[in-house]
């Protein structure tokens, strides 16, 4: 009757534990063994979510796993936590085998099993067969009468044979030597077929070298970057007022010093356009004849206005009554009108009131009902008309004008302290910055010169003379920037590297201040351009460039980049180029592929 089939692999594990029985029970206990039904081997760059899927779907409880060095698996005590809490609701035992001694100390942290090697079952005495039984040679009679077997006689005449080669060669080295004085010049004409087999063999085997050892690939990566905004708190103080606490401040308070500005008067000229019109052109005028279809006369005022469907006036020159409507005959009146300098939209009428014959209402006429009732038609053109406006300065220009002094200095105040403090820093040899906030910077009252003088003046525009103060704070943005810098290192992502900083890009926002005591707390925010660690010469990058480097060995060009393009959490930009430049694959050696890693352009 066959034996059960057992595992070809046991993997011993020794029992930790003490204070076993006293009669050293535990110390002479036999190592627990794990018997696996199945060995799973994993790639170097299978993540962790891969390991999972492969192992769940086996049908079997106790699985082996074999994890090379330097695995992306056993980076992480994280990863191998919810790996094994994965397998423990499956009810699968694993145990881990790996050289790799950093993944060994995180699986036992993590509670997995794991050992360095697997330890191959040694059959039972009882399973070993015994060795087939050797064909007895027959003996055979040697030329002297010797029994000698035929391995015997194999293994003499290969001896003779040796010796007898050895003895020739011997021979003909002394023959050499003996003839050596006696030798002239013998040129041999080689074969020339062999000859030219030699070389062309010489040349397929260099070619062969040259193919596998020389080919070389550079890969060219830019790594994938992002825009990082980091706030802080920092409290500008000003430096004679508070040195001591400068000085003395703890470094998780930001703070920096302040030094106030107090240049001399500014002097700005406003130039604004002015919106009096003076009419010096000819009104059209003529004849209208008004309209009454009520019964009852109608009696209408000097300077009545009677308006077009285009919106010019005219206006009564002389006070009329219209009498009413007899029958269904209209009550007429002829009169004289004359146009108004100006439209119902403001606009000059001018030469535009010398109209044809036209239909008039009367805006005056509230009622609906009654501007039915009374209209006016004439019957000959307008004329007379011609169009003469000039420009004259009014009180509302004036105080427009002073309003736009008011928003521009506010908004170039920040402007003119840069200018001074720029000029002061080539004096002094400093250099400072101004605190642009809108809440440090202080702009008093603009005086206006000459300004009551403008009114009613004919001018198209106008130029005032705008005197102000402004005031501030500096700061060092050097300093500043030291420690923003330091501070932001902090934040960045552990596989990413700051690529650049904007340091002339602070923006700020108010928080509170205190003038007594020479303090303003701003929030500053600088922005900064982070990118993807692919340094060879760091961890994150040297791990990263390995992993795709074991992908595309052998690979052709498109497929490679087809492949690195894929990475693209990584990955802004590949290129690659190979050598020779005929050569279609990416080399199959790891040290004939070069990396250079660019930084991504804006």
């Amino acid at each position: 009757m066959d034996k059960p089939l057992k595992p070809r692999f046991e993997i011993q594990k020794k029992r930790i534990g003490g204070g076993g029985d006293s009669d050293g029970g535990a110390k002479n206990a036999e190592p627990e063994v794990f018997k696996p039904e199945k060995i799973v081997y994993i790639e170097i760059d299978e993540e962790i979510t891969h390991v999972f899927d492969k192992i769940k779907r086996l049908p079997v409880k106790n699985i082996a796993i074999v994890i090379p060095r330097r695995a992306i698996v056993l980076q992480s005590i994280i990863n191998l936590k919810i790996l094994k809490k994965k397998f423990d609701e499956t009810g699968k035992k694993i145990l881990i085998i790996t050289t790799d001694p950093s993944g060994l100390q995180l699986c036992e942290k993590a509670g997995i099993s794991a050992i360095e090697r697997l330890y191959e079952n040694k059959p039972d005495e009882s399973e070993v067969k015994a060795p087939l039984p050797t064909r007895t040679e027959r003996p055979i009679r040697t030329a002297h009468g010797e029994k000698m077997s035929i391995a015997e006689v194999i293994n003499k005449d290969k001896k003779s044979l040796l010796t007898s080669v050895s003895d020739k060669i011997k021979e003909y080295l002394k023959k050499k030597k003996k003839d050596a004085g006696q030798t002239r010049l013998v040129l041999i004409t080689p074969n020339k077929q062999a000859l030219f087999t030699l070389i062309l063999v010489s040349v397929l085997l260099l070619l062969a070298i040259a193919y596998i050892a020389l080919p070389g690939a550079t890969i060219y990566i830019t790594p994938r970057s992002s825009v990082i905004d980091a706030s802080f708190n920092i409290s500008f103080l000003d430096f004679e007022r508070n040195r001591d606490l400068l000085e003395n401040t703890y470094a998780n308070n930001l703070s920096a010093a302040t030094f106030p500005i107090n240049p001399p008067l500014f002097t700005r000229k406003i130039t604004h356009n002015s919106t009096g019109k003076i009419f010096k052109g000819s009104n059209a005028r003529g004849i209208v004849t008004i309209v009454n279809l009520s019964a009852n006369p109608w009696d209408l005022v000097v300077k009545t206005r009677f308006q077009t469907e285009e919106g010019l006036i005219f206006r009564l020159i002389n006070s009329v009554r219209v009498p009413g409507a007899k029958g269904n005959l209209p009550g007429t009146l002829p009169a004289e009108v004359v146009a108004d300098e100006f439209d119902s939209d403001g606009q000059t009428i001018g030469d535009r009131g010398n109209i044809p014959a036209s239909k008039f209402s009367l805006p005056g006429i509230k009622n609906e009902e009654n501007k039915r009732k009374l209209y006016a038609e004439s019957i000959v053109p307008m004329t007379g008309g011609s169009t003469l406006v000039t420009k004259n300065i009014t009180k509302n220009d004036i105080d427009a004008a002073i309003n736009k002094a008011k928003i521009l200095i506010v908004k170039e105040a920040a402007n003119d302290l840069k200018k001074y403090i720029e000029e002061q820093n080539l004096i002094k040899k400093t250099s400072l910055s101004i605190l642009d906030d809108k809440h440090v910077i202080k702009v008093s009252e603009p005086q206006i010169a000459s300004a009551g003088d403008l009114p009613g003046k004919e001018a198209e525009q106008f130029e005032l003379t705008v005197t102000y103060s402004v005031k501030g704070l500096a700061f060092d943005r050097q300093q500043l920037n030291n420690m923003l810098k330091e501070r932001l290192s902090n934040r960045v992502d552990p596989d990413k590297r700051i690529t650049k900083i904007n340091e002339n890009d602070l923006s700020y926002r108010f928080l509170d201040s205190d003038e007594n005591a020479g303090r303003v707390r701003l929030t500053v925010t600088i922005r900064a351009i982070q990118a993807y660690e692919l340094d060879p010469e760091k961890e994150n990058g040297r791990r990263f460039l390995k992993k795709i480097a074991d992908h595309i060995l052998g690979l052709r060009v498109k497929d490679a980049i087809n492949y690195l393009q894929q990475q693209t959490d990584e990955i802004a930009k590949v290129e690659i180029t190979t050598w020779p430049v005929w050569a279609p694959t990416i080399p199959n050696i790891t040290d004939n592929i070069k990396f250079v890693i660019k930084e991504e352009t804006e």
